[in-house]
């Protein structure tokens, strides 16, 4: 599904403003909106739009993370911020996906195109890392967002509409939206409509825990969620709407947070069941589900069988060459060495064998038991804070969702970065610190009750 960048500057006049007002909000907002002007880069501004330096691809966002950088060096912005497990899960991730990843193919460039994920990868998080300090900076971020991604969705509404994309002014996607099964996929500045339609399913869910905040935050929550759900529906794609539904599921599920623990358990039994019933294996479910909700089903169910058949292949340090797995040789184009990889777990391994595979499992089981730390029926944390953690763990989930139908790369791939830092954050604040936002988020449920009274 990767598509190409090409290898030359391309900077259109509308997007040196852009990038202009983008560095200079960067240095001059608060620590905790700072990070607004690199999420909204990548939600208004195409790939296409790069500098190319030595054969180096720095986008617009690339070079957002380079000023965010410089920032935190000259204001010290990294002082006093607290390490721990994930930060360390991470770290360990990145060393593999530089050292085995370039060992999958050992050459320069493939080093490069390995350090090139990886600046992506530090760069969003070292720079969440050092803004985003406490649970208030995390809901003022969403509440930004809500209002960021409201024009993105009415303008995908209106290529839904129209059937012209109008960020193909800026290259990189076509003018004309993609029709599939008599469908417009809509798709803005994003390479594909699957990678859209994700990037706004993924935020749903925090939208839903912004709307049990005290304070003004219910409009934001509103205008947020309603967005999400008209760009996800807008851009036509099975995968990001079985996101959506997810992440639906996963927040009618609060009242059974005390339980999940069975639930996990029933549903290994369930997954164990219909692998012994099933003729098929049992990730052939992805094909039976496309029966009803469409999409390529029987292709992502058949990638997946591949990849476990040819597991000795990929396991040590991962392989550049599927092309002898791909459905009547169909590889992709530009690209004769590869069939479509629309699976991120199977690009993981792919990218550094079981080990940086492992290593990106692992993360995520850390997120969910961050997660569980705030959730749990004992923990005492007020209902404002817990269900938002709720919301942050659907977030997380909606991700390993799309995983499945989607391999992450190009804008929405800092949307996941942001969340592990967002996740490492939680991991690492204080007792103390909790404490003292218990009793602010009283205080602040105290006075907003006390107005409503009035």
């Amino acid at each position: 599904m990767e598509n190409e960048v090409p290898d030359v500057t391309n900077i259109v006049f509308a997007a040196w403003p852009f990038l202009i007002v983008m560095i200079i909000l960067a240095w001059s907002l608060p620590r905790r909106f700072a990070m607004m002007p690199l999420l909204i880069t990548t939600c208004y501004m195409s790939m296409e739009q790069q500098f190319v330096v030595g054969g180096l691809h720095f986008q617009l966002y690339r070079i957002l993370m380079i000023v965010g950088v410089f920032r935190v060096w000259v204001r010290s912005e990294q002082k006093g911020v607290a390490y721990g497990g994930l930060d360390k899960l991470f770290m360990f991730w990145v060393l593999a996906t530089v050292i085995v990843g370039t060992a999958t193919q050992p050459s320069f460039d493939r080093f490069l195109n390995r350090c090139g994920e990886v600046y992506n990868a530090v760069g969003t998080y070292f720079l969440m890392r050092c803004w985003i300090r406490s649970f208030d900076d995390v809901i003022a971020v969403v509440r930004a967002a809500a209002f960021m991604i409201a024009p993105l969705a009415l303008s995908m509404i209106i290529e839904k509409s129209t059937g012209r994309n109008i960020f193909s002014v800026f290259g990189g996607v076509p003018e004309i939206t993609q029709i599939r099964d008599g469908k417009l996929r809509c798709q803005g500045p994003f390479r594909h409509p699957i990678l859209a339609g994700t990037y706004f399913a993924t935020l749903f869910p925090l939208f839903i825990g912004l709307w049990f905040q005290p304070g003004r935050n219910k409009r934001a929550a509103v205008i947020g969620g309603v967005s999400a759900i008209a760009a996800t529906a807008a851009s036509a794609s099975s995968g990001a709407l079985l996101t959506l539904i997810g992440t639906g599921i996963g927040g009618a599920m609060w009242p059974l947070r005390g339980r999940m623990s069975m639930i996990r358990r029933s549903v290994l039994v369930l997954f164990l069941l219909l692998a012994v019933f099933m003729q098929a294996p049992v990730w052939y479910l992805f094909d039976r589900m496309s029966a009803v909700t469409g999409g390529s089903g029987w292709y992502r169910s058949y990638l997946i069988d591949q990849a476990v058949s040819h597991w000795n292949e990929w396991w040590l340090v991962g392989s550049t060459y599927t092309a002898h797995w791909a459905p009547g040789g169909e590889v992709m184009p530009g690209n004769p060495g590869n069939m479509d990889i629309v699976n991120h777990y199977v690009s993981e391994g792919l990218g550094g064998g079981i080990l940086k595979l492992g290593l990106f499992v692992a993360i995520i089981v850390a997120g969910f038991k961050i997660v569980g730390r705030f959730t749990g029926l004992k923990a005492g944390y007020p209902f404002p804070r817990a269900i938002f953690a709720w919301s942050i763990g659907v977030c997380l989930m909606g991700h390993c969702i799309s995983f499945m139908s989607v391999t992450y790369f190009d804008q929405i791939i800092v949307m996941w970065y942001l969340l592990l830092g967002i996740l490492s954050m939680m991991a690492c604040t204080s007792t103390k610190e909790l404490l003292a936002s218990r009793e602010v988020l009283q205080s602040d449920v105290a006075v907003e009750s006390a107005l409503m009274k009035e």
